[in-house]
């Protein structure tokens, strides 16, 4: 394709990739190995870049703002020039971050994490004061979605203006910052389509299950329907707790000693000296543990509390 000199149209320009300033992107990082970005540099090189990257003056250049897929592929193309949509000097993070959101999270190609990510960054970019994290944002959100009016009005518009600008329901913004509670590692694999995003909520959902990290590797080795994954991350929540066993009456446990004695007294005679000096070391040891527990017993036995009503008196 031939290279294109900087010349102005209505709708854009053509811009050379040295006057352009590539910055931190709401993207977390740009596979340039993966499929889609091959099939992304074969159409530029056989049809060129469609879709102009969007930029604003900074600096006697132009910094980035949309279309860093698209930067990359022409530069790794060799090519010198690309079409660009100019608009007026924004220096604002949040402003920036607004038209990324527009730009970003409306696409199919953008998967939920960096969506996520976005959110979170573009909350924080309109309120720099303030450290917001994952928990804050979450309750934020419900009470958005509930109770508006407990919410500051400064944040109430900050969500505002993100429902707006992703136009998405706030259900579905809180699945999606829930999944930035995973650890990277669950992160990742959602990040990369190996585990779906439904899924994905279904474990931010179930971090108290005691079996999360088994449950996670068994999935990620024999995927299974989000039915299945539920069930299994919350199935200790149908576990019956344990009891504790009731002590067996003192009653039988010395009925049990009599029928000791009367058995050795039948059996005068069959037991040698040692045999009965190893037992009587055996009592020796176990009566001396029964008055260390008579020691810390308490005076009466503590009260049982059951459900049933006392009989009236007749």
């Amino acid at each position: 394709m031939a290279t294109k000199k900087t010349v102005e149209s209505p709708e854009f320009l053509y811009l050379p990739l040295g006057s352009i300033i590539v910055e931190e992107q709401i993207r977390s990082g740009i596979d340039m190995e993966s499929e889609s970005f091959k099939a992304l540099m074969e159409s530029i090189k056989d049809r060129g870049v469609l879709e102009p990257v969007l930029v604003t003056p900074k600096d006697g250049k132009y910094l980035l703002l949309c279309g860093e897929r698209r930067y990359l592929a022409t530069q790794k193309l060799g090519l010198e020039s690309i079409p660009a949509r100019i608009v007026n000097t924004i220096t604002q993070k949040d402003e920036i971050l607004a038209y990324q959101l527009v730009e970003n999270l409306q696409r199919e190609d953008l998967n939920s994490i960096d969506q996520a990510k976005g959110i979170l960054a573009f909350i924080q970019a309109k309120h720099p004061g303030i450290v917001y994290n994952v928990d804050e944002v979450m309750a934020a959100l419900v009470s958005y979605d509930r109770r508006p009016g407990d919410l500051p009005g400064e944040f109430a518009e900050t969500v505002s203006a993100i429902v707006e600008i992703v136009g998405k329901t706030t259900r579905t913004l809180l699945n999606m910052i829930s999944l930035l509670k995973l650890v990277p590692k669950i992160q990742d694999v959602i990040s990369t389509g190996k585990l779906p995003v439904s899924q994905g909520y279904l474990f931010s959902a179930n971090l108290g299950s005691p079996d999360f990290f088994t449950i996670f590797d068994e999935v990620m080795e024999t995927p299974v329907t989000n039915a299945v994954l539920e069930k299994k991350l919350t199935a200790y929540k149908r576990r019956k707790p344990k009891t504790e066993p009731k002590p067996i009456p003192m009653k039988i446990k010395v009925a049990s000693l009599h029928t000791t004695k009367t058995y050795f007294e039948e059996k005068t005679g069959m037991y040698t000296k040692d045999d009965l000096q190893t037992l009587i070391e055996e009592l020796r040891a176990f009566l001396a543990s029964v008055e260390l527990q008579a020691q810390k017993a308490p005076e009466t036995a503590p009260e049982k509390i059951t459900g049933n009503r006392p009989r009236p008196q007749v």
